[in-house]
């Protein structure tokens, strides 16, 4: 074979080290390229298998360096007295350098690779057992062993060799065929190294049942029923393979995981003792495979060695990874490769998905889902939760250094399960839970002894750097100077740290109801307090500011409160927190209780979601609610609807003139009333279960004009209350009645009466007296007559109170703009608005 051809079979990597090592001995002035010169390349060479090994071993090419240069002078020094002069030939490869390349051949045969790398040469290195190299690797304190371990993970993992033939051509062209080991020691090495190289497990798997991974998992509470499930299928002849399904957070994996620590504690059936699982890294598995083959090499490695090994147990977390991982064009994904081991009962296999990810890609398979048998779990209940809390709350105490209080662990779960809806029981629980012991953690102030751990600590750091730098510099007095310094200061800290965690047992700070509080009202954006006050006397508090701001609709707003407070005290329903029909006269107040409600009962002005149903007349704009249809321009893009939903879940969601809403927008809104959830054309579903739903209508509000109530009548009881009957029949017939039926309160607006609109413009006034009074130093008052002359100017019957802000404004303004112009205004602290003929006037 030429050795164009033996080149061609050389990695990228592997030229470049070959080519560095010449380079790097002509420049040492030495003879001959040795094993340590190729050693140090290999160790230089970024990017490269071989480098990699040595990294994870912790055999850097400084440490090779510094071997090589304290053995420099001696080398220069036998080269020098052979020749009397230092040579000038490029340097080659001593019989060592090319018996490790040998090696390397050799191993890259057995292991069927399609080249030789850096790995293979590495392996060549340490099997020659060159006495620099293991020199150095004592140096280094490391085993050669660990290093020959890790060689043997990345080898059998990696592709084929083409031909025997061309190999021994090879072997042929390095070294004469007789210096080769004879035909029974390399079948006795093969055997040997495939024995060793079975290490596919341990590359892409993590035994759950090993002591140190069990003391890392916490217990499982409550899940002895999907336990023993899983038992009683693995226990039987055929179809011995479960999967558990179940929504995002219920905790399948934390039931393979308590599996796991019934057969390490040895609390299973006879049949499973001594069992092992090994869960698989699917992202591990595909990582590195560049070349067509390479994941089926891998994956069939896998499956092979479960084979071997009866006592072991795949598990396969999201198991629906596995369809079309590894596919390429003409290959098999990793279902159809563990689809034959799983039919004749070679391997034993736990899977883990979600309920839509077993119904899109494990269901559709006939063949893969016929192989499993499915477990449902199910979300635990609140009691339930609480108990999986009580029971690991212990390990989060020692993590944080904290107290968990049971009161805290309850409203973990109760405010958990009230407010966060894109999760599940017990994760959003636990989660909400370390957040706060998280909070409660840091928040320590810093001590004195916490700034004198963190000075010795760096200290130690820079102790030990300088020492490193003299060591290579050959300053060993310096260098033991050094370590002493180190030793003094590490005996220091540990002293330190003593007293350190003595403090932290004796002052132990409590996680409790408000730190969970805290946590959950930041991400939610509301305050705090909203979270700890009773619901039903919070929302009473409410009421007394919706009247304070809203005026004349004193029965509109006692409705509102009596509602809300029924939302909260009754049982858990499908539907809204609470839905409201608000319908009267145009600019009698509807829109701003709903905003003001918004902001009161949310602590937000930004948790009002409002929509004009006057932009939804048209049955195509039901796509503005639910987002475009798949097919459809904007499919993909983000729905405003579902965007603010999703932010905000517990809001005040307005359709404004709802009578204008075309019927197929009706239909949604009967699904949101009566479900209290809504599906988008994306598959994913909103939540309305802490939103507050209101329409609005101006439907019948004429009947109050053909009946003489409102502004400048006198106010009638008893035709009143006829009207409303009257108005309420009219919505009934003119509205969808299916909608109506599903609102819990249907609230009538009276129109404004004279001396409500005196009061609205009364307290316009003191919003511009505020201004007056902080800008020029004065106030303005005014009498009866003038407020009744000004209430009549400022009220319009067909749009209400809209413009009474505008017209008192203009009104003010110009009286306040003459009084400023004139020169000699005086230094009057107030003012009194009058009513004239011509208009008005401040004296």
């Amino acid at each position: 074979m030429s050795t164009k051809h033996i080149l061609d079979n050389l990695s990228t990597h592997l030229k470049n080290v070959i080519a560095q090592s010449i380079a790097f001995a002509a420049k040492k002035d030495t003879m001959a390229v040795t094993p340590v010169d190729l050693l140090y390349c290999i160790a230089t060479q970024k990017g490269s298998v071989g480098a990699e090994i040595l990294a994870k071993t912790q055999i850097p090419a400084k440490t090779i360096k510094t071997y090589i240069d304290a053995h420099i002078k001696k080398t220069r020094k036998r080269a020098t007295q052979k020749t009397g002069e230092p040579m000038s030939h490029v340097p080659e490869l001593t019989h060592a350098a090319k018996k490790a390349l040998e090696k390397a051949m050799i191993i890259a045969y057995e292991y069927e690779h399609t080249y030789i790398g850096t790995e293979h040469l590495l392996h060549g290195l340490l099997e020659i057992e060159d006495p620099d190299i293991l020199a150095i690797c004592k140096t280094a304190k490391i085993e050669v062993d660990l290093v020959y371990e890790q060689i043997s993970i990345i080898l059998s993992s990696t592709s084929k060799f083409p031909d025997i033939d061309e190999i021994t051509d090879m072997l042929d062209a390095v070294e004469p065929r007789t210096q080769r080991p004879p035909v029974q020691t390399q079948k006795k090495d093969k055997k040997t190294k495939r024995k060793g190289a079975q290490k596919g497990l341990d590359m892409f798997a993590v035994c759950l049942t090993d002591k140190d991974i069990q003391e890392t998992i916490d217990p499982v509470i409550g899940r002895e029923n999907e336990i023993d499930q899983l038992i009683h299928i693995l226990c039987r002849r055929t179809k011995n393979n479960p999967v558990l399904v179940g929504e995002p957070g219920v905790g399948k994996t934390a039931i393979v995981e308590g599996l796991a620590k019934r057969i390490y504690e040895g609390t299973v059936p006879h049949i499973l003792k001594r069992k092992k699982i090994y869960s698989l890294d699917l992202a591990l598995l595909i990582s590195g495979t560049i070349y067509r083959g390479e994941f089926e090499s891998r994956i069939k490695q896998v499956i092979d060695e479960l084979s071997a090994l009866p006592d072991t147990i795949l598990f396969i977390d999201e198991l629906h990874n596995i369809i079309g991982t590894g596919s390429n064009q003409g290959t098999m994904d990793a279902a159809n490769i563990l689809k034959p081991a799983l039919a004749r009962g070679k391997l034993r296999c736990i899977g883990a998905t979600t309920i839509d990810e077993y119904k899109k890609y494990i269901s559709t398979d006939p063949a893969l889902e016929r192989r499993f048998q499915s477990i449902d779990v199910q979300e635990p209940t609140e009691e339930e939760t609480v108990a999986i809390l009580a029971g690991i709350a212990k390990y989060y105490n020692s993590y944080h250094h904290v107290t968990i209080t049971q009161k805290a662990i309850a409203k973990a779960v109760q405010l958990s399960t009230a407010y966060i809806h894109d999760n599940q029981l017990p994760d959003k629980a636990i989660d909400l839970l370390d957040e706060a012991a998280a909070h409660v953690n840091i928040s320590r102030p810093v001590t004195e002894h916490s700034k004198e751990e963190h000075r010795l600590i760096e200290a130690i750091t820079v102790c030990e750097e300088k020492k490193e730098l003299a060591i290579d510099a050959e300053e060993f007095k310096r260098a033991i100077v050094l370590k002493e310094k180190q030793q003094k200061l590490e005996k220091q800290l540990h002293a330190l740290q003593k007293k350190i965690q003595a403090t932290k047992k004796t002052t132990v700070p409590k996680v409790e109801e408000k730190h969970v509080a805290h946590i959950l009202a930041k991400k939610l954006g509301i305050p705090e307090s909203q979270l700890l006050l009773h619901s039903v006397a919070q929302i009473q508090t409410i009421g007394d500011t919706l009247n304070e701001q809203i005026l004349g609709q004193t029965p509109v707003v006692v409705q509102i409160v009596q509602t809300l407070q029924q939302a909260h005290i009754r049982p858990h329903h499908a539907g809204p927190l609470a839905s409201f029909l608000f319908a009267g006269p145009s600019g009698v107040g509807k829109t701003q209780l709903a905003k003001l409600l918004a902001e009161a009962l949310y602590h937000n002005k930004k948790a009002l979601i409002k929509f004009d149903m006057s932009e939804f007349s048209e049955g195509h704009s039901v796509s503005k609610l639910l987002g475009s249809p798949a097919g459809y321009v904007g499919h993909k893009e983000r729905n405003r609807f579902t965007e603010q939903l999703k932010q905000r879940p517990h809001a005040v969601i307005l359709f404004d003139e709802i009578d204008k809403a075309h019927p197929d927008v009706i239909k949604l809104l009967l699904q949101i009333l009566d479900e209290g959830e809504l599906t988008d054309s994306s598959g994913k579903k909103m939540s309305f279960a802490h939103a507050v739903v209101i329409l609005t209508t101006n439907l019948g509000s004429e009947f109050y004009t053909s009946a003489g109530i409102g502004f400048g009548t006198v106010d009638n009881t008893k035709k009143h209350a006829h009207t409303e009957k009257y108005i309420t029949s009219h919505i009934r017939e003119t509205l969808n009645p299916s909608l109506v039926g599903r609102l819990d309160k249907l609230c009538l607006f009276s129109p404004l009466a004279q001396d409500t609109v005196e009061r609205i413009v009364q307290k316009q006034l003191h919003k511009i007296n505020n201004t007056l009074k902080q800008q020029h130093g004065f106030t303005i008052t005014t009498n009866t007559p003038t407020l009744a002359k000004m209430a009549k100017k400022a009220y319009n019957t067909h749009i209400g109170a809209r413009h009474i802000e505008k017209v008192i404004n203009t009104v003010v303004t110009e009286q306040v703009i003459s009084l400023i112009n004139k020169k000699k205004r005086g230094k009057k602290k107030a003012y009194t608005l009058r009513a004239e003929k011509n208009g008005y006037v401040l004296v």
